[in-house]
C-alpha cells in the first residue's frame, strides 16, 4: 500500500523595527540612505570596552508586536550572547534572547480563501540585533556595518502549518497585522522582513515529527511557498528511495526552483549561549504594558468592523479595503471629500485596484491623489459629468496632474443636462430605430429592460457620453409609455 505523507512547517520571521536609532547605541537607523560604514560607533562595531544600552523605543515597539500577536508578556526577561564567527558580525556574537524571551505563547487566527480557519501558535518573540551586510564582488567581499545592531524581533511560530498555502496566508496575515501597528515597514524588498522555513515530513497519522530542514534565502512570500513545496517533495522522494533526511540548512535558488545544501544545522550547544554580562535584566511592568495598550493603533480587524458599521459597507468591501493600511487610509481620505463611502469603495475596488495591478504599483505610488479622486467622484454626484465620462477623466488624470475640473472644462466633458437638447436626441434615436421601439412594445416584462438599455445606449452614443443617463432613461420610458 502506498504510504501517505504529511508535512510539518514552522516559520521564523525576522522583523526590522522602524526606530530612529539602533538597538544598543545612538547611531541612525536610516542605514540604507548614506555611504557605507558611516552609521557606526564603537558599540555597534564591537570595540573592546564599549557597553550596549537598550533603546527604550525598541521595548515599546516590542510590546506593540506582542499585543498585536496575542502573546503573554513576561515581566522579567534577559539577554544572551549567541556566539559565532562571520565577517559581518563585528563582535563575533549576537545579542539575543535565548533563555527567557520577553514574550511567548501567542497566536494568529488564519482564514484561507476556501473559508477554512485555523490557528497558528507563536512560540516566542525575542529582541535581538541584526548583522552587517556583506557585498560579494568578484573575488573579494566588502562589509557595510551600517546595518549592524539594527533592532530586530524574531517571531517563531509553532510547527502548526501543514501546507505552502497555509504558510503563505499566515505570512500575509502576520505582515498586515504588524503593518497596522506602525512598528515596521514589513517589506521583504527593503529587507525589513525576512523569513526562514523549517520543514519536515512524517507519515500521515504519525505523532512523531520527521527530521526538519531549515530553508533560507527566501525573498518573497511566493518564494516561501515554492520552496516549501519543493522541499516536501524532495524529502518524500529521499525517504521513499530508502534514504534519510539530514538536519541541515539549505538555500533556496529561486532561479532554478531548487534548494541546495548550505551547512549542517547547528544546535544550541554549537552557539555556546551564555547570559549577556553587559546588560541588566529587561523588566516590563504591567503599568508599562497598559500604557502601550492605550496607544495601540486600530487593528485590521477593528478597522474592518468600523468600515462596516460607520460607512455601511458590505463585509467584502471592508475586507478588500483594509487588506493594506495605506489603501484603507486612501479610502477614508477620499470619503471625507465625497461623503459617499459606497461610491468611493466601488471606484477604488474597480478602477484604482485595476490600475495598480496593471502597473505593479502600490497605493502609495498611485498618481491620482485622494483629493483628485474625490473631485472626480463629486463631479459625478453633482451631475457635472456622467460615470462614463468620469472613467475617461480618470484615465487622463493618471498622467495629467492638473485639477480634474480644469480638465473637464478644457476638454468639453461637461454633461448635457438640458432637457430640450436631450429630448431632441431621444426623438432622433426613436425615429431611427423603429425595430427596437417595436420590440420594446412587443416584449414581455423580462425582455423590456434589455431593449430599453439598447435605446439608452444609442442616445449616449449620439451625445458622445455626455447626456445625463437618468434624464435619458426617464424621457425614453415616458415616450414609449
Amino acid at each position: 500500500m502506498k504510504r501517505e505523507w504529511e508535512s510539518v512547517i514552522g516559520l521564523e520571521v525576522h522583523l526590522q523595527l522602524k526606530t530612529g536609532t539602533k538597538v544598543w547605541c545612538g547611531c541612525s537607523a536610516d542605514y540604507d540612505n548614506d555611504d557605507s560604514n558611516t552609521h557606526t560607533c564603537p558599540i555597534c562595531l564591537g570595540h573592546p570596552g564599549a557597553l550596549p544600552k537598550l533603546n527604550k523605543k525598541v521595548v515599546e515597539y516590542a510590546i506593540k508586536a506582542a499585543l498585536a500577536l496575542n502573546c503573554k508578556i513576561n515581566n522579567v526577561s534577559g539577554f544572551d550572547r549567541k556566539n559565532y564567527f562571520y565577517p559581518d558580525t563585528p563582535k563575533n556574537y549576537q545579542i539575543t534572547q535565548f533563555e527567557k524571551p520577553y514574550c511567548e505563547k501567542g497566536h494568529l487566527d488564519v482564514k484561507l480563501n476556501s473559508g477554512r480557519e485555523f490557528t497558528v501558535g507563536i512560540t516566542r518573540i525575542q529582541i535581538e540585533e541584526d548583522a552587517g551586510k556583506s557585498i560579494h564582488a568578484g573575488h573579494e567581499s566588502l562589509i557595510n556595518f551600517n546595518r549592524a545592531s539594527m533592532p530586530l524581533l524574531e517571531i517563531i511560530s509553532e510547527p502548526d502549518l501543514r501546507s505552502s498555502e497555509e504558510a503563505y496566508e499566515y505570512l500575509n496575515l502576520l505582515k498586515s497585522t504588524i503593518k497596522y501597528t506602525g512598528i515596521s515597514d514589513v517589506s521583504m524588498e527593503l529587507g525589513s522582513l525576512r523569513c526562514d522555513a523549517n520543514i519536515s515530513v512524517m507519515e500521515k497519522g504519525s505523532k512523531k515529527f520527521g527530521t526538519r530542514v531549515e530553508v533560507k534565502n527566501l525573498n518573497s512570500f511566493k518564494a516561501v511557498a515554492r520552496a516549501i513545496d519543493y522541499e516536501i517533495n524532495r524529502q518524500i522522494e529521499v525517504i521513499e528511495k530508502g534514504g534519510s533526511i539530514d538536519q541541515e540548512t539549505r538555500l533556496w535558488d529561486d532561479e532554478v526552483q531548487v534548494t541546495r545544501v548550505m551547512r549542517s544545522k547547528e544546535e544550541a550547544m554549537d552557539y555556546r549561549y551564555f547570559s549577556e554580562p553587559d546588560l541588566l535584566k529587561l523588566v516590563i511592568k504591567d503599568e508599562e504594558i497598559e500604557k502601550v495598550r492605550a496607544i495601540m493603533p486600530e487593528s485590521k480587524v477593528e478597522k474592518m468592523s468600523r468600515f462596516v458599521r460607520d460607512y455601511d459597507l458590505p463585509e467584502y468591501d471592508a475586507h478588500i479595503l483594509c487588506e493594506e493600511i495605506e489603501l484603507a487610509d486612501y479610502f477614508e481620505a477620499v470619503t471625507k471629500i465625497t461623503n459617499n463611502p459606497k461610491l468611493v469603495s466601488n471606484w477604488i475596488m474597480t478602477e484604482v485596484l485595476r490600475n495598480l495591478k496593471e502597473t505593479g504599483k502600490t497605493i502609495e505610488e498611485f498618481t491620482i491623489s485622494p483629493e483628485d479622486l474625490g473631485k472626480i467622484i463629486n463631479l459625478i454626484i453633482s451631475n457635472v459629468i456622467s460615470s462614463k465620462i468620469a472613467k475617461e477623466l480618470f484615465e487622463i488624470k493618471l498622467t495629467d496632474s492638473r485639477d480634474p475640473e480644469v480638465i473637464v472644462k478644457e476638454k468639453g466633458m461637461v454633461q448635457v443636462a438640458d432637457v430640450s437638447a436631450i429630448e431632441d436626441m431621444v426623438n432622433e434615436v426613436l425615429k431611427n430605430n423603429g425595430k427596437m421601439v417595436e420590440d420594446y412594445h412587443n416584449s414581455d416584462e423580462g425582455r423590456k429592460p434589455r431593449v430599453l438599455k439598447g435605446l439608452i445606449g444609442q442616445v449616449m452614443k449620439l451625445s458622445k457620453g455626455k447626456a445625463n443617463p437618468q434624464m435619458v432613461t426617464d424621457l425614453i420610458v415616458e415616450k414609449l409609455s
